[in-house]
């Protein structure tokens, strides 16, 4: 999790720096996230290996520039570049004797060293991150890292992140271009995944940390002022979930028809942005055995079996007069979870033989309500109003 380079991102979600590792690190230890800086991301900073042994701070009390070791980074252009010291400048001041290891003590740095085996290597992966050490370097390099001279052991700590970022490049004077620092895939989205993991806002600076529970608690993200959705996502996305064409099966939890009843009375989130409530719930409903022409226990004969109280559904007699009425209009999608519209017009039609109960309050023909729905969607008037003149509210 520690990375070798120099970093300050210009308006990116995270940033990217150098530090050596003063302790071994094996192949093993390389492979392990999590283990060190855990508030910097393993994706930016990708994983690697340094079987050195180095210390910042000894080089930094003796008063050693940063460029004696990293001359490369006052020129390097790509964040990509290795700004790792090669054994050229140790030999300015360190004894390098091949031919006698244990006068030049090439153990100090190289732990396990054996003569005439090969010399671990470094090894860093690439980072995913556009930037160019010589646009700042006339920055003093603690400005970004820190003051070396109190670290022993240089870590991730010592890596810039987005705050430090902002102390130069603030998102109010400036856009957020977050593929400015970030690489960009073709049609200019940020590219998020890398084969080291994928890359997802883990910090607060923009406001769009993807916590637990994001996905299906993002609309106050997605609705402030400069939100930077659009630079990992495109509107194809939204539709496909919003529009329930793609089922995300991580949406609700894992024992969700248990306890989905509660939501579904409650209208919030509102199943329908996803759900069909006269198809998806009435069918699962009846496989279930709950809604009306599946093979239930409920029915309307017995009393004591009814599902709804008695005249729950009739103008006149029994204890609930007419109550279905009030809990439509509060909630009809908790009546489609298992009556379908046929249900509703055996007595809200105007047809001949059947129940001819308006299903409209008083003063309904011709007020905006009315006009609203009928420029909106005419296929539910067209249920009871078929004629030529009955079309319209001014009939």
């Amino acid at each position: 999790m520690k990375r070798v380079a120099v970093a300050l991102v210009v308006l990116a979600l995270f940033a990217l720096g150098v530090v050596f590792r003063l302790a071994p690190a094996t192949a093993d230890e390389a492979g392990a996230a999590g283990t060190a800086g855990d508030e910097w991301s393993p994706i930016v900073y990708p994983l690697q290996r340094l079987p050195v042994t180095f210390s910042h701070q000894k080089h930094a009390r003796r008063g050693t520039p940063c460029l004696t070791c990293h001359a490369a980074a006052a020129t390097s252009e790509s964040a990509v570049d290795d700004l790792l010291p090669t054994e050229v400048p140790c030999r300015a001041c360190h004894v390098i004797d091949r031919a006698a290891p244990t006068v030049a003590a090439c153990g100090a740095c190289h732990p396990g060293f054996q003569l005439g085996a090969p010399v671990p290597t470094s090894y860093l992966t690439p980072p995913p991150l556009k930037f160019a050490h010589a646009a700042h370097a006339k920055e003093p390099c603690a400005r970004c890292h820190g003051d070396m001279v109190g670290v022993d052991l240089a870590t991730t700590k010592q890596l810039p992140t987005m705050g430090s970022c902002e102390s130069c490049h603030t998102l109010a004077a400036t856009p957020a271009h977050c593929t400015d620092c970030h690489l960009a895939q073709r049609g200019g989205l940020m590219e998020t995944h890398f084969e080291h993991g994928d890359l997802v806002p883990g910090a607060d600076g923009l406001g769009d940390a993807h916590g637990a529970g994001f996905a299906t608690r993002h609309q106050l993200e997605a609705r402030q002022p400069g939100a930077t959705c659009n630079a990992c996502h495109d509107s194809s996305e939204c539709v496909a979930c919003h529009q329930g064409v793609t089922k995300q099966l991580e949406f609700h939890p894992g024992d969700y028809t248990l306890t989905h009843a509660i939501d579904a009375r409650r209208g919030k989130p509102d199943c329908s942005a996803c759900h069909r409530s006269e198809s998806f719930c009435v069918a699962c409903h009846e496989r279930s055995g709950i809604a009306t022409r599946a093979r239930t226990d409920f029915n309307d004969v017995d009393p004591g079996r009814a599902f709804h109280p008695p005249g729950w559904a009739a103008r006149t007699g029994g204890v609930a007069v007419n109550l279905h009425a009030q809990e439509a209009r509060r909630n009809i999608t908790s009546c489609t979870s298992c009556h379908r519209e046929e249900d509703c017009l055996t007595c809200h039609t105007a047809e001949k033989g059947l129940g001819n109960a308006s299903p409209h309050p008083r003063n309904w023909r011709g007020s905006a309500r009315c006009r609203a729905l009928d420029r909106g969607n005419r296929r539910m008037c067209l249920r009871c109003h078929v004629t030529a003149n009955e079309l319209g509210c001014d009939w």
